[in-house]
């Protein structure tokens, strides 16, 4: 049965639909074939090849888009397939007849099925993490575009401040002209001329009458003094408040002086003090170390003890590989991947061999699924070129544990995690 799994996803909604749509042809097909229905397969084979070709003229461009954008390493890989998936269209399309039509059908099924369980589940994986950074570049792109217009404008607001300010300054010579002017018209006029009359004058008569009131008033009181004895009380305690007056006219002046010295100590005693300058510190931060892509973290755990041992071995064998690809001190090293590839190979036949038993005793449904999709990666396994390996060791092999740590990551968490913990089934597996 061909339908659409979890791990099949990308987390692209465009993508993941195109590979929903041929999935759904290619569950037609199979129900055509097991069901005899001859007369379907021309059909069914020119519906496939059409939404083959349809995921390419669309899907597989936007998957190459996606990975220039974020500069994937893998871009060329992913272009090798697409090409060989449209020389199978052409070449079906090419021998399309109704002599034929059952192998046709066959032949296009088992390609896709191989496309899916391994060009989907590996390469096309990393087309989500090709698509954050591509959102990354963007968005930092945007953040620096933002940064240059920012300072732009604080460069536009301070040439702009510069430029009122030297206007200001003109405009405060051009007034101070004519003021000067108009001081010395004023000057003219008070020497060569009669000034008019205004109110301000009337003031200090007003202070004549009234000293001169005053000092009848007094001259009243000190005749009235000579003439009484009585009044002499009166008089005393008009002179009293005089003097007090008099002594408290004379001591302002005298306190001003005395405050006016130490208030302008105060601004020199201040300029005098320089401020303590605080040392500045370099503070570096620590880098924090890139995550180890090959440890097995909590959260590949199935909590079935056997599958999570496996599990782990597998994620050891894959780094050994990579610490021998990129081991300098090892110069001829094909002979040890060889026999590092073969391990592997084997100790993970043995791994999925007790995974299946393991849900066969729990009848788990999603057994198919997993036995297919581990026959799909074994088969990965036992075409891997030895020579392509030999002819550019590094490269080939860094390709190869790409992939089957892709691979694992993606079918742990997707599949392997779905599995149910039955604690007698997980007690009883050994190995």
């Amino acid at each position: 049965m061909y339908r659409f799994l979890e791990n099949f996803e990308t987390g692209i909604p465009f993508i993941d639909n195109g590979h929903r749509r041929l999935l759904e042809d290619m569950e037609e097909a199979r129900e055509a074939l097991a069901a005899g229905h001859e007369d379907e397969y021309h059909r069914l084979i020119g519906q496939i090849l059409a939404t083959m070709h349809d995921h390419i003229v669309k899907q597989h461009v936007y998957e190459e888009e996606i990975m220039a954008m974020s500069r994937d390493g893998e871009l060329a890989n992913q272009k090798e397939a697409h090409a060989h998936f449209r020389e199978v269209i052409d070449r079906h399309k090419s021998s399309m007849n109704f002599q034929n039509d059952q192998e046709e059908l066959v032949s296009l099924l088992h390609f896709l099925n191989e496309w899916f369980l391994q060009h989907i589940l590996s390469s096309d994986m990393l087309i989500g993490s090709a698509l954050k950074k591509a959102k990354a570049a963007a968005a930092e792109a945007k953040a620096k575009a933002a940064k240059e217009a920012r300072a732009a404008e604080a460069t536009h607001a301070e040439e702009a401040a510069k430029a009122q300010e030297a206007t200001g300054e003109a405009a405060k010579e051009g007034q101070a002209a004519p003021a000067a002017e108009g001081d010395a018209k004023a000057g003219i006029g008070e020497e060569g001329s009669t000034p008019q009359p205004t109110e301000a004058p009337a003031a200090p008569a007003k202070k004549a009458t009234k000293k001169r009131t005053a000092a009848k008033k007094q001259a009243s009181v000190a005749a009235s003094a000579d003439e009484s004895d009585k009044d002499e009380a009166p008089a005393a305690k008009a002179a009293k408040p005089a003097e007090k007056v008099k002594k408290t006219a004379e001591g302002k002046p005298t306190e001003k002086k005395a405050s006016a010295p130490a208030s302008a100590a105060k601004p020199a005693a201040k300029a005098a003090a320089p401020k303590a300058v605080k040392p500045t510190t370099t503070v570096i931060k620590a880098k924090k170390a890139p995550a180890d892509p090959f440890a097995f973290t909590d959260e590949f755990r199935t909590q079935i003890p056997l599958v999570d041992k496996e599990h782990e071995t597998l994620f050891n064998l894959v780094r050994q590989t990579y610490e021998l690809v990129h081991d300098e001190f090892c110069v001829d090293k094909f002979d040890s991947i060889v026999a590092i590839i073969e391990e592997l190979r084997d100790y993970t036949i043995k791994h999925f061999a007790d995974e299946e038993r393991y849900m066969k005793s729990i009848n788990y449904d999603g057994l198919a699924e997993q036995v297919a999709a581990h026959t799909a990666f074994v088969e990965k396994l036992n075409n891997i070129d030895l020579d392509e390996i030999d002819r550019d060791q590094e490269d080939a092999l860094d390709k190869l544990i790409k992939f089957l740590l892709n691979w694992l990551v993606q079918h742990i968490l997707k599949v392997d995690k779905k599995m149910p913990y039955i604690e007698e089934a997980a007690l009883k597996l050994t190995e």
